[in-house]
Parts: structure tokens; C-alpha cells; sequence
């Protein structure tokens, strides 16, 4: 059954648009649907790949003669300027739209100005404002105010808040799905951060794997002191590397290591991470990363509040061993918003938004 509502209809939109995670960064993920006067899908489409054309058009051309006095619904508003392709607000006239219905409002001032367009050229054009339209260009939004990237903390976890397990135990926490479904976002994040003491401890290898790979993340070790072992993965050239240090750490060991550096100044004693993360943006384009661990880098990085969501993979196994990392009394302090919960496999995964 087709939805036949603007709200049902937006949220299809919605679906649409997160199709595009992965490819249409750093530009926002964007959904549209077409429909007719009788409330009818004609078309749709979404943002598939930055640089490429825009959810609009996409439906336009699926749509084609059929747009001349359709309704467009679309999750964000339509942009009115020229940058890597033309504006959308000249599509949506030419092809004959009547009605627009728009999620949420265009916060790039360069692009924004799409509705009072369409309204003077004789467009009628209704704003709904949900809330779920808002929440998937959160991290456009945050890197075009912030300059920041957007920040998110994932860790597995027992069911008593443990991160690590007895050495004469099984290592892995969570299950074989969870493990699965942190690979497909990988695949779709520009960056994968972790402190020194995880690559020590578990050596990963900090790479997507049986999964599609969108985009190829750019793996980041925190390592003040560059006391990194020699052979460790990330220091492979599978994919790239940027290791972020202190003043006076000496790189003279790692001169055969095809990675590339990044000196930090410190604050309160820790290494600046705001200062990572910029420079990630700037010069990495990056507008999604994961920060994986460990609890020592999750300190920092909520200490320094450069956090922007937990995404959080609890286990049913229990551990009850004080001498273990435990992430309890850390997210205790935190102020976050449960938004999201579900099972994946025996783990029960969890999303908060961190205020």
C-alpha cells in the first residue's frame, strides 16, 4: 500500500535519502517523491553521489511529462544556487511542479532561498518540519556551522559495562551481527579514530571488510609518545594512515611507514582532538567518523565535548570483574537522549545524541 499522506509520504522520502549514506556526503543526504493530484506516486528519487545529480532531479527525469502539476515532497529544501550542478529550484519550475512540501529548511546560505523562489514564481510551497528530515543532515549540518566533523563513539559492551574480557576468555563482546553491522557503516564514514592503547592491546586492522565499501575510511591512531609497535596493521598500506602525536615524539622510527602525521598542541594535558578533528575536515573532506576507543580517547574526547552520538552494542554476557575497563560511571556523566533501540542478533543495540 502506497502512503498516501504529506507525513508518509515524507518519511518514504526519508528512506530514500539515507540510501545515499556513504556517496552523498559531504553534501546532505536528500530524498523526493512525486505524486499527483489524486495523492499518487509518480516517482521518486535520492541523492545518490555528490557531484551527481540531486534528489529532485533524479525524480524529475523518472517522472518526466507526468511532473506538469505534480506535488513534490521533499526532504530538504530545494537548492537555489549554481555549485557542482545547477539549482533545483529551476528544475522543479520547468518541469511544471505545482506544490512543494518540504522537510526542513536549506541551512547553507549559499544554497537556501529555494522556497521564497518557488513561492514568487507561483509554487505553492508547505514547510512540515519533521524532525526525522532534520536528523539525517545532522552531520551536514554540524560540519557547516562547526567545521567539525561528526562524531560518532561506538563501543561493545557486557550487560555489567564491561569493554574488555578476562585474557582465558572469549575477546569478542559482541555478536557476529553487530560485528557485521559496524562494517556496512564503515563502509560509509570517512574516518575511523582509536588511541594507541587499542591498537596495542587488539591490533586491529581498522578496515572494511564483507561489506560494501562506499567510501574508503582514513584510519587515525591517537598516539602522544609515538611508542606505536613497528608491526602494527594500520601501518600497512592497505589504506591510508594518519597517526595525530605530541610535541617532541620522535617519528624517526616510523621513517619506513608509508602513514602520514599530524602534531597536536595539548590541552588540560591531553592532546587538542578538536584540533584533529578540523584539520580532518579541512583536508580530508571528512563529515562522518567513528571513534572506536579506547576508554582513555573517550575520556578526552568527551572531556574536550567533541562528541556528537553514542552508538552503544550491549551483550547479554555479564563479566562482574573490577579490575577490567568499564564504561559505566563514564556514561553516567554523560548528557545524552536515547533515540534509537533495537536487537541485532543476541546484542541490543542503542543510539543516544549527546546535548
Amino acid at each position: 500500500m502506497q502512503p498516501q499522506t504529506d507525513q508518509e509520504l515524507m518519511l518514504y522520502a526519508c528512506e530514500l535519502a539515507v540510501r545515499g549514506h556513504g556517496c552523498a556526503e559531504p553534501n546532505p543526504m536528500v530524498g523526493c517523491v512525486i505524486v499527483d493530484s489524486n495523492g499518487t506516486m509518480i516517482s521518486s528519487g535520492y541523492h545518490e553521489k555528490c557531484g551527481e545529480a540531486h534528489a529532485e532531479i533524479n525524480a524529475l527525469k523518472s517522472a518526466g511529462p507526468l511532473a506538469n502539476g505534480a506535488t513534490a515532497i521533499v526532504t530538504l529544501e530545494p537548492c537555489n544556487h549554481y555549485g557542482r550542478t545547477g539549482p533545483c529550484t529551476k528544475a522543479v519550475l520547468d518541469a511544471g511542479i505545482a506544490k512543494v512540501v518540504i522537510g526542513c529548511k536549506d541551512p547553507n546560505l549559499k544554497a537556501s532561498g529555494g522556497a521564497a523562489f518557488l513561492t514568487a514564481r507561483g509554487v505553492e510551497v508547505v514547510f512540515v518540519q519533521m524532525q526525522q528530515c532534520e536528523k539525517i543532515i545532522r552531520p551536514y549540518v554540524h560540519r557547516l556551522q562547526t567545521g567539525l566533523p561528526w562524531v560518532t563513539c561506538k563501543w561493545a559492551q557486557t550487560a555489567d559495562g564491561y569493554i574488555e574480557t578476562p585474557e582465558t576468555e572469549n575477546p569478542w563482546i559482541s555478536c557476529e551481527q553487530s560485528r557485521e553491522l559496524v562494517h556496512v557503516e564503515r563502509g560509509c564514514v570517512d574516518a575511523i579514530i582509536v588511541g594507541v592503547g587499542t591498537v596495542i592491546a587488539d591490533n586491529p586492522s581498522l578496515t572494511v571488510r564483507n561489506a560494501t565499501i562506499n567510501r574508503t575510511p582514513l584510519r587515525v591512531v591517537v598516539d602522544p609518545t609515538l611508542r606505536i609497535p613497528l608491526n602494527a596493521s594500520v601501518l600497512n598500506d592497505e589504506v591510508p594512515t594518519l597517526i595525530a602525536h605530541g610535541k617532541n615524539a620522535n617519528k624517526k622510527r616510523l621513517a619506513s611507514s608509508s602513514v602520514s602525521f599530524i602534531e597536536l598542541p595539548t590541552i588540560n594535558g591531553a592532546l587538542d582532538l578538536r584540533h584533529l578533528l578540523t584539520h580532518i575536515a579541512s583536508e580530508y573532506d571528512a563529515t562522518n567518523v567513528i571513534i572506536e576507543g579506547g576508554q582513555t580517547l573517550f575520556e578526552h574526547i568527551f572531556d574536550q565535548e567533541l562528541a556528537n552520538e553514542l552508538w552503544l552494542f550491549t551483550s547479554q554476557r555479564t563479566i562482574g570483574n573490577a579490575n577490567l575497563k568499564n564504561m559505566t560511571s563514564l556514561f553516567k556523566e554523560l548528557d545524552c537522549i536515547l533515540e534509537e533501540e533495537y536487537s541485532c542478533g543476541d546484542d541490543l543495540v542503542s543510539l543516544y545524541r549527546i546535548n
